[in-house]
């Protein structure tokens, strides 16, 4: 079973944090994501345990639990969303009635094209 555990401390170890798992091991997988700005570990974690019902036993024996000053968040992680990527539309979509193209208004150049921008 794999559990998400959140609201941890930034200061917790990975250590500290798999030996609040000691009891319901083994600990198949352990995966704290790295903020790519700071370099430090994230809020949360995703864990996986070894059958349901060792993590169910996890999840009511750490949900709320205090751990480096904070109440932990423990629950049956879940998938990401499956289905084709949504269209996120910006403010200059022209999405009236149905219309779902996107509205060109970048200035016309001295030879009547569209000015193409470039990236920074």
């Amino acid at each position: 079973m794999k559990l998400f555990v959140g609201n941890l401390s930034y200061d917790a170890s990975e250590e500290e944090v798999r030996a609040l798992f000691e009891p319901f091991e083994p600990i198949m997988e352990f995966h704290r994501p790295i903020d790519r700005e700071t370099g430090q570990p994230r809020g949360f974690a995703f864990i996986t345990l070894a059958n349901d019902a060792v993590g169910q036993e996890a999840v009511t024996a750490l949900d709320g639990k205090a751990f480096s000053g904070r109440n932990l968040r423990c629950n049956e992680a879940e998938d990401r969303r499956k289905g084709p990527p949504q269209r996120r539309y910006s403010p200059d979509d022209d999405i009236t009635e149905g219309n779902t193209k996107r509205v060109d208004d970048r200035p016309v150049g001295k030879d009547n094209k569209k000015v193409r921008y470039k990236s920074i």
